[in-house]
């Protein structure tokens, strides 16, 4: 089994029960291939960057689940294509060894900088005379 995390975006025009229902067929797709779904987090209705479908805000919903790894999750993307109330998905295998706990983002390690170049650096090659 893998670790995957989908994130959907729903049509505004669902109310909380549509909601529901949407994320409950989305959890039937991933149980029906022999995975389960471990979390869903709602994050709720958000404005859109841009218009999908005429579109200025939607519902956003995170799932993380586990699948098999053979065709685990294309039930799951069956079902979101071919929902009208799903605008957008997407599906990626979770990244082990980063946690991704709900409301707090992923630190990424710090890398040193160069030090930039200033008053002890060495100075510049000296330029050839010209007469």
């Amino acid at each position: 089994m893998r670790a995957y995390e989908a994130v959907l975006v729903l049509a505004p025009t669902l109310d909380e029960d549509g909601v529901t229902a949407l994320i409950a067929r989305a959890t039937q797709a991933v149980e029906q291939n022999g995975g389960h779904v471990t979390s869903v987090d709602r994050w709720g209705k958000r404005r859109l960057a841009y218009d999908i479908q005429h579109h200025k805000e939607a519902w956003y919903v995170l799932l993380r689940l586990d699948a098999p790894t053979a065709g685990g999750t294309a039930e799951l993307e069956h079902v979101c294509r071919i929902s009208e109330d799903v605008l957008r998905h997407l599906v990626v295998q979770a990244v082990e060894g980063v946690p991704a706990a709900p409301g707090q983002p992923d630190k990424a390690p710090e890398v040193p900088r160069p030090a930039a170049p200033g008053p002890s650096a060495q100075p510049p090659a000296a330029r050839p005379a010209t007469t």
